[in-house]
Parts: structure tokens; C-alpha cells; sequence
């Protein structure tokens, strides 16, 4: 299954990072993970409530986004990127219409753990398309934010990752694993995906991964995918 392939690659990678190998994802991995993101992405199984998943603490989720925040703060605090920030990363995208997209889904998905905080599911749908995700919502929300200084998107991503971190802490640990629907569906069913909180963060980490490997391909010279 996709889902087990992510949490293999997440927690290999996890396991690298903590053993001072934070920044430098291996090719391997990163193909694993983008192979993994397209079957998921296909998978009819949406409503399948996904297999048991070891329960960590609050701690270990906190870090796992603390440990992403210091992989963008790496590429923020770099010397290049203040003078990249018009440069296309992808064929559509620049660097500063990553940053925003990437604050849109720090927000969104911190709204939609909250939602799942509070007993519910979530009761609207973002629907993904078999290429590219959600283009639509991602084009709306990036244009939404394109004329804001990359400060306050930065300033986005930096407040909805504590804020996400602040519910870690103040909802009672089994809620983090009592999976819900949330508000992502595949359009040709509309059946929306099956997630817990927990489940969340590990998208979040998954999907801003995407895009820093993007950046970092970019910087490197090497060919890089569409949005």
C-alpha cells in the first residue's frame, strides 16, 4: 500500500535526521516518496481507515515539525534565497509562490487537525486531481497571497507550525489517533480521505518535503517535476 511505503520512507528518514543527517535526503527516498504520493493519490481505498500506527507522543509529533521548521529555516536564512525569490522552481511556480502555497497548506491543514481536535469530521471538501493535487485550490490560494512580502508568509509558516503544535499538546493523546474524514477527496468519487491528526502531521511533513527537495534540485541545477 502507498500509506505504508510513506510511513516507511518518513520513518527511515526520521531516523536519519536524528542522527545528525538532517538536511541531505538521499535520491532513494525522495523517489520512494514521490512513487508513494502518486499511488496514494490513486488509491480507491479513500474510506479505508488506514492500518494501526504506533502511538507516539505528543512530544514526537511536536518534533517531527520542529525538526521540518529547521529544514525551511536553512533554505530562508540562506544566502541565495532573498535573490531567488522570482526564479521558477517549477514550470508555473517561483520561489516565493512555493513559500505561499506551502503557508496555505500550514494553515489548512492545522484548521483541519483542529476540526478533528473537536469530535468532528471535516465538513467541506478540497478535491485532488489524479496530476498535480488540488491545482485549482493551490492556484487560488497562491495568488491570494502572492502580493503579501515573503516575510508574512514565512511568518505564516512559522505561526501555523506552533499553533499546530499548541493542539498537540492540548488535546488528550488518543484523540491524536481517532481517524475522521477530512476535507481532501479524489473528484471521481468525492469520497474524502480517512485521516487522524497524527495522520496530518505526517502529511504536512510529507508534502513540505516535496517541495524543499524541489528547491533543492533547483539549486542544484537538476531537472525537477510540475507542480
Amino acid at each position: 500500500m502507498a500509506r505504508e511505503m510513506i510511513e516507511t520512507a518518513l520513518q527511515y528518514d526520521s531516523q536519519r535526521r536524528h542522527h545528525g543527517m538532517l538536511c541531505r535526503p538521499e535520491e532513494p527516498i525522495l523517489t520512494a516518496l514521490q512513487s508513494a504520493w502518486q499511488q496514494l493519490l490513486e488509491q480507491a481505498s479513500a474510506l479505508t481507515p488506514s492500518r494501526s500506527t504506533i502511538r507516539v507522543r505528543p512530544v514526537t509529533l511536536c518534533i517531527e515539525l520542529e525538526d521540518l521548521l529547521a529544514e525551511w529555516r536553512e533554505v530562508w536564512n540562506s544566502e541565495w534565497f532573498a535573490s531567488e525569490l522570482d526564479e521558477l522552481i517549477t514550470s508555473e511556480w517561483t520561489l516565493k509562490d512555493i513559500i505561499a502555497h506551502v503557508a496555505s497548506w500550514s494553515t489548512e491543514m492545522r484548521t483541519q487537525a483542529g476540526i478533528l481536535a473537536k469530535g468532528s469530521a471535516v465538513g467541506y471538501q478540497i478535491l485532488f486531481e489524479k496530476v498535480g493535487g488540488p491545482r485549482s485550490w493551490n492556484a487560488e490560494q497562491v495568488a491570494l497571497r502572492r502580493s503579501q512580502p515573503v516575510e508574512e508568509l514565512i511568518g505564516e509558516i512559522e505561526r501555523e507550525t506552533a499553533r499546530f503544535q499548541d493542539l498537540l499538546y492540548a488535546v488528550e493523546q488518543p484523540i491524536l489517533f481517532v481517524e475522521r474524514p477530512i476535507g481532501i477527496a479524489m473528484p471521481g468519487t468525492g469520497e474524502p480521505w480517512i485521516r487522524s491528526i497524527a495522520g496530518i502531521v505526517e502529511m504536512r511533513c510529507f508534502h513540505d518535503r516535496m517541495h524543499l527537495h524541489r528547491i533543492r534540485q533547483r539549486r542544484l541545477g537538476r531537472p525537477i517535476g510540475e507542480n
